[in-house]
């Protein structure tokens, strides 16, 4: 049988063709945004990792500068090395927020070190403290309490700082040191952003346990899409936590995990492209 081809059936052909070419094309795109969205799907856990005491060059602060990894520098100030510790994680390209040692419900008063935050101060003084803290930490982008228990739950030294936290247009991270803390509430009123710690990863030295910390916190980024937790240089955890953090990491990575900085999880919960 011979089939004879005319211009009418070659344009038919042709539109045949470039039909099939569109529902291909078509087709690729929905398959490439299925899978595009299995992607996000498996991204969509954030975890920040705070590091304290930062500031007197304790053990693993070269170990935590040299991670890799993007975490946030806490840095006590009017320490001996506040001012090389925020350069040196500034340099490191790490995000610097302000350690501010406030006083806890139990304990002494010089645990604190020099300048703590108390709550026998009066509130010009509070804010006289934060102002020339944050000329001790250059770059510091937020705030976190170093212990403060006590000073946590007083309304108006929560206020003081958090005012001076609104005046720099800083963030404030609560360590939740208190089950009865206000901070969340005063920073709510004076429209300051605010965080709240979910795991603390240390307190030991022993590098299993940190490690188990790391992925109790990983579990939670990803039941509720995003985690703080909060380690230590120092006494605490040192380089012991920069081990249990580098070793951990590729498996929470692996898991769809990304780590990020507070101001970049502050994009993210606002709504905003952090990346």
């Amino acid at each position: 049988m011979w089939i004879v081809i005319t211009k009418k059936n070659l344009y038919n052909l042709l539109i045949i063709l470039l039909s099939v070419l569109v529902l291909l094309v078509l087709f690729q795109l929905v398959f490439d945004n299925f899978l595009s969205i299995g992607a996000n799907s498996n991204t969509s856990g954030y975890i920040v990792i705070i590091i304290d005491d930062f500031g007197n060059h304790g053990d693993g602060t070269e170990e935590m500068l040299s991670l890799g990894i993007p975490i946030t520098a806490a840095v006590m100030p009017f320490m001996p090395h506040s001012l090389a510790d925020a350069e040196a994680a500034h340099k490191a390209n790490l995000e610097v927020i302000l350690h501010l040692a406030m006083e806890p419900n139990s304990g002494k008063k010089e645990w604190l070190g020099p300048r703590g935050v108390t709550c026998d101060l009066d509130s010009e003084d509070v804010k006289c403290i934060v102002e020339d803290a944050l000329v001790d930490v250059k770059y510091a982008v937020g705030i976190n309490n170093h212990m403060g228990s006590k000073a946590t739950q007083d309304k108006r030294i929560m206020k003081a700082i958090l005012e001076k936290a609104k005046d720099n247009d800083l963030f404030f991270v609560d360590s939740k040191t208190s089950p009865r803390s206000v901070a969340s509430e005063i920073a709510e009123e004076l429209g300051v952003p605010c965080f709240s710690r979910d795991v603390f990863l240390d307190g030991t030295k022993d590098v299993n346990h940190i490690k188990k910390q790391v992925l109790k916190l990983g579990d939670i980024a990803l039941k509720k899409g995003h985690a703080i937790g909060i380690g230590h240089v120092g006494i605490e955890g040192g380089r012991a936590t920069a081990e249990a953090i580098k070793s951990v990491y590729p498996y929470l990575i692996e898991k769809g995990i990304h780590f990020i900085t507070v101001k970049e999880l502050k994009k993210i919960l606002e709504g905003e492209d952090a990346f």
